[in-house]
């Protein structure tokens, strides 16, 4: 006799997801803002989660799942937003933060990487089998905590272990650096070496393995020790304002500008290529999860479905893109008031989504949503979008830059939320 499933999606799930949420993305949004990046919180939000339902009388796992998903959710279109929306400050264009498009842009974003995210997950977690380490992690939390035995001793072990290197660093009692480098001038040459001693990275690449830890690996030194040594002896002369900047500056700092004002750019376009090209080998998987999933909703009558199989019908997927495109015209209207513009952006806007939430959700299969560059994504987004608004509004237009940056915030809100939707959809 089987057992009817316990109730999933429950008031004080809901209720606890939000509250976890709005305070997850709060702490989020600061350490954005403070340091230049985010972390995933679906781990944390597992645990709190866990303390809190055991508090209110014990929660299942399923129950934990959802709190923890909807937490993490919250965070990740957080990320996407102080990512992009300040620099309309910056610009002079708002002289404070305007909620109302914030809240129209984030839940536009949001609502697209979902969308996008549906047809991805049978492509990337049921075929690819992607290592989702962030999602892997927080199911072993769940799970853990669930029927607590040998893995409750281990987990507790490491995390009392990343607790204490935590406290011991520089952001904390400063008894050990949060990195360890070493850099010196060699004439016109940098050489620097340095290493992050985060115990969040150490797990990512204990997760992760070490076919994607030696990639991750051989791009740092690539960029570190062999592009910036040949950029500073070599082309530093042939740019005068950056030569003029890094007059006298030490080499770790020399170091650090060059990486961010050059080097950068050459992982970005990196990332793009190996995105763009990992998209195209898996079309036909995509196809493949998009008929599947045409075929589970045509026999969905006939055939009893596992919960984890299940996905949203694609007809909702495909109505809800189309009923999302008057909202964006209407956006893009409000800023450039020029239908000409508006119709032929939201369309790159659409086909943008599609490819940048798919780079993303992959790069989250492999590194974690913690470290998934979606920096990246977004300054490639607001470039393409720059070049063809130039061209659109002309050069000297003045709204033009302030429409890259709302193509971006969506473009960017879409794929944190795509990104972190895969590491849900794996955990569960």
């Amino acid at each position: 006799m089987s057992h009817p499933a316990p109730p999933e999606l429950t008031p004080r799930a809901v209720i606890l997801a939000i509250i976890l949420g709005v305070i997850l993305a709060a702490a989020n949004a600061y350490l954005g803002l403070f340091a230049g990046m985010t972390i995933a919180s679906a781990i944390p939000a597992a645990v709190v989660s866990m303390a809190i339902l055991k508090l209110l009388g014990g929660g299942h796992i399923l129950e934990n799942n959802i709190v923890a998903t909807g937490a993490s959710a919250g965070t990740a279109i957080a990320t996407g937003v102080i990512f992009t929306m300040p620099a309309l400050i910056i610009l002079g264009y708002w002289d404070d933060f305007r909620f109302s498009w914030v809240l129209a842009i984030a839940g536009l974003g949001g609502l697209l990487g979902v969308f996008f995210s549906v047809p991805l997950r049978r492509s990337l977690i049921v075929e690819q089998g992607l290592a989702f380490p962030e999602g892997k992690a927080a199911a072993e939390v769940l799970r853990t905590g669930e029927n607590p035995g040998s893995g409750l001793k281990v987990l507790a072990g490491a995390a009392g272990i990343g607790g204490l290197m935590k406290l011991a660093a520089t952001s904390g009692l400063r008894l050990i650096p949060d990195t360890a480098s070493a850099s010196a001038w060699f004439g016109k040459t940098i050489g620097y070496y340095g290493t992050n001693l985060s115990p969040a990275l150490f797990g990512v690449g204990y997760i992760v393995g070490l076919n994607i830890g030696v990639v991750m690996l051989a791009g740092g030194m690539i960029a570190w020790n062999v592009a910036i040594p040949i950029y500073s002896t070599y082309f530093l002369a042939t740019d005068p304002v950056l030569s003029v900047e890094l007059a006298g500056a030490g080499a770790e700092d020399a170091a650090y500008a060059i990486w961010s004002s050059q080097i950068r750019y050459l992982g970005v376009g990196a990332m793009l290529i190996g995105g763009i090209w990992t998209l195209f080998s898996l079309r036909s998987s995509l196809l493949s999860g998009i008929h599947s999933g045409l075929s589970a909703e045509r026999n969905s009558d006939k055939v009893a479905i596992p919960a984890t199989e299940r996905d949203i019908p694609m007809r909702l997927i495909v109505i809800g893109l189309v009923l999302f495109i008057m909202p964006l015209m209407i956006l893009y209207q409000a800023i450039v008031n020029q239908w000409s513009v508006s119709i032929p952006m939201t369309i790159i806007m659409i086909v943008a989504g599609f490819l940048f939430v798919s780079v993303s959700a992959y790069m989250a299969g492999i590194v974690g949503s913690s470290n998934n560059p979606v920096s990246g994504l977004t300054i490639a987004t607001i470039l393409f979008a720059a070049l063809v608004l130039a061209f659109l509004l002309g050069r000297d237009s003045t709204i033009g830059a302030v429409a890259a940056i709302m193509i971006g915030a969506v473009v960017c809100c879409a794929a944190c939320i795509g990104g972190d939707n895969l590491q849900d959809l794996k955990c569960g």
